[in-house]
């Protein structure tokens, strides 16, 4: 993710030789997995572990339609964007900016479909119409999802927090700190860009999870 490696200074620095100096590797085809090569050594709740020794979350940005917007308010947009990038460089810390397109996630509505389906045809039985219906609405979304038809377009931003060692109470006190810290980074952004309706939410565990499968390509082919 583009983070700083620190040097080495002390003893028991010295002993955290592996997590801080990870350096990634290409596979050794059929003896190494994606794990072996890459940067994330776990996931603790709502946050990434990398092998670098360093806590991450991931915030996730509504997008700005500059379409709408004539030269002059697009003009704009990227002055108050750019000075809101100053302001937290000026902290010596390490942001990153991901814009991707994925595919669109229809697990949810195929789930109420699925639901409703079951539900027609217990209560309904006789009306072959509307299960009809529904299962095709099942297909339907099934179909989009797996062929990956819609995509949409989503903004991350990665935040970090050092981790001191590899103890448990480390890794909690950097959890504690980071989300403070990305607590202080989304009013901050939307402060700056309120004007535009801009809103930032800090992702969950399954979120992170979907934003991965996508990044290693899982499901493509």
């Amino acid at each position: 993710m583009g983070f700083k490696k620190d040097k080495i200074k002390t003893k028991r620095q010295a002993d955290l030789t592996p997590l801080f100096d990870y350096e990634p590797q290409q596979l050794d085809l059929g003896k190494a997995s994606i794990h072996d090569m890459s940067l994330i050594q776990a996931q603790y709740y709502d946050f990434l572990v990398t092998k670098t020794g360093y806590l991450v979350c991931l915030l996730k940005g509504t997008g700005i339609n500059l379409d709408l917007l004539n030269a002059s308010e697009q003009e704009d947009v990227f002055n108050e964007f750019n000075a809101f990038l100053m302001s937290t460089l000026e902290e010596a810390d390490v942001h990153q900016y991901l814009d991707m397109t994925i595919p669109v996630a229809f697990d949810d509505y195929v789930l109420f479909w699925k639901k409703r389906y079951l539900q027609v045809r217990e209560e309904e039985p006789d009306n072959q119409a509307k299960i009809t219906l529904l299962a095709s609405y099942v297909d339907y979304y099934q179909t989009l999802q797996s062929t990956n038809e819609m995509s949409t377009k989503v903004h991350v931003i990665v935040l970090r927090e050092k981790l001191a060692d590899k103890s448990k109470t480390s890794l909690e006190l950097a959890a504690l700190h980071l989300t403070e810290k990305s607590q202080h980074f989304i009013r901050e952004l939307e402060s700056s860009l309120e004007s535009y309706d801009m809103a930032v939410t800090r992702l969950n565990a399954y979120e992170i999870r979907g934003i991965l499968k996508h990044l290693f390509n899982f499901s493509q082919h």
